[in-house]
C-alpha cells in the first residue's frame, strides 16, 4: 500500500495552508482519498507529485481553471497554452521595463537638481532640438507628457519674460511630421547657453526665481532665448516646488 500523508504534512511540505489544499480538492485538480472512518483526507505519493505539478504550473502563472483543464489537454494545446504565457509574460516584461526607464528618468532629474545647485549659470549644451505647442486638449501630446514629464518645456524671451509658451521637446527626425505653425523653438547649432535652477514656489502663485536669475546673467552677458524644462514637483524647506532646468541664451 502506498505511503499515505495527513493534511498537516502536506502544509508543512509544501509551506501551503490546509484551506488551499481542500479548494483544491473541491475544485477537482487535486483528488486525495477520504478515510472511511474519520473522513479526513490522505494523500498519497502520487498526490505529492500532482501538487508538486500545480505549484509548478501556477508559478508559471497559469490558472487553476487551465491546470485542471491540462491533464486531458493534447500535447498541441499544451504549445497553445504554454505559447500564450510566454506572450502574455513578454508583455508585462516590457512594460515593466517600461516603468523601469521612467524611474530612471525621476532619479536623472534629481541628480540633474543636484548638479545645478552645485554649478549655477554653468556653460551648458542644450538637450533639445525642437520644442512644439502643446495644449492640455491635445490628447497625443498629453500622452507623451504623462511617459515623460521632463518633456515639457516653456520657451521664453529675456526681454518678454512675462510672455511664455507652453510645449514638448520632440526629437529632430519628427521635425517634418508637425506643422510649422506648431513649431515654438528650433536649436541653432551655433547658440551658446548656461543653465540654471529656476524654482517655482506653489503656494506663493508659482513665483519664480527666473528674474532674479536672469538678473544676475545679464550683469555679465547679453540674453536672448530662454528654455526651461521641468524636473519635478518637490518640497524644499517645507515648501512646495516646481523644479526646472534653464538654458538661458549668451549672445555675446
Amino acid at each position: 500500500m502506498d505511503q499515505q500523508f495527513h493534511i498537516g504534512q502536506i502544509t508543512r511540505f509544501f509551506d501551503l495552508p490546509a484551506s488551499t489544499l481542500r479548494y483544491w480538492d473541491e475544485i477537482g485538480i487535486l483528488t486525495p482519498h477520504k478515510n472511511h472512518t474519520n473522513s479526513y483526507r490522505e494523500y498519497t505519493v502520487s498526490d505529492l507529485m500532482t501538487i508538486s505539478d500545480i505549484i509548478f504550473y501556477k508559478n508559471l502563472g497559469i490558472s487553476l481553471q487551465q491546470i485542471g483543464a491540462m491533464e486531458q489537454a493534447e500535447p498541441e494545446e499544451h504549445t497553445r497554452l504554454l505559447c500564450g504565457k510566454i506572450e502574455e509574460l513578454e508583455r508585462q516584461q516590457q512594460e515593466i521595463a517600461q516603468r523601469i526607464q521612467k524611474l530612471h528618468n525621476h532619479l536623472a532629474a534629481i541628480e540633474t537638481l543636484g548638479k545645478l545647485r552645485q554649478s549655477p549659470f554653468s556653460p551648458a549644451k542644450i538637450d533639445t532640438d525642437c520644442i512644439v505647442s502643446f495644449d492640455l486638449n491635445e490628447i497625443d501630446k498629453l500622452r507623451q507628457y504623462m511617459e515623460n514629464p521632463y518633456l515639457y518645456s516653456r520657451v521664453q524671451h529675456s526681454d518678454s519674460l512675462a510672455i511664455e509658451h507652453r510645449g514638448l521637446t520632440v526629437p529632430r527626425v519628427q521635425r517634418s511630421a508637425i506643422p510649422s505653425d506648431q513649431i515654438l523653438w528650433e536649436r541653432s547649432a551655433d547658440s551658446r547657453y548656461v543653465a540654471c535652477l529656476v524654482q517655482e514656489s506653489v503656494p506663493d502663485d508659482y513665483r519664480s526665481n527666473l528674474p532674479e536669475l536672469l538678473s544676475h546673467i545679464q550683469k555679465s552677458h547679453r540674453t536672448g532665448t530662454i528654455i526651461s524644462r521641468f524636473l519635478l514637483h518637490a518640497a524644499e524647506n517645507g515648501v512646495v516646488y516646481d523644479f526646472y532646468q534653464t538654458f538661458v541664451e549668451i549672445l555675446d
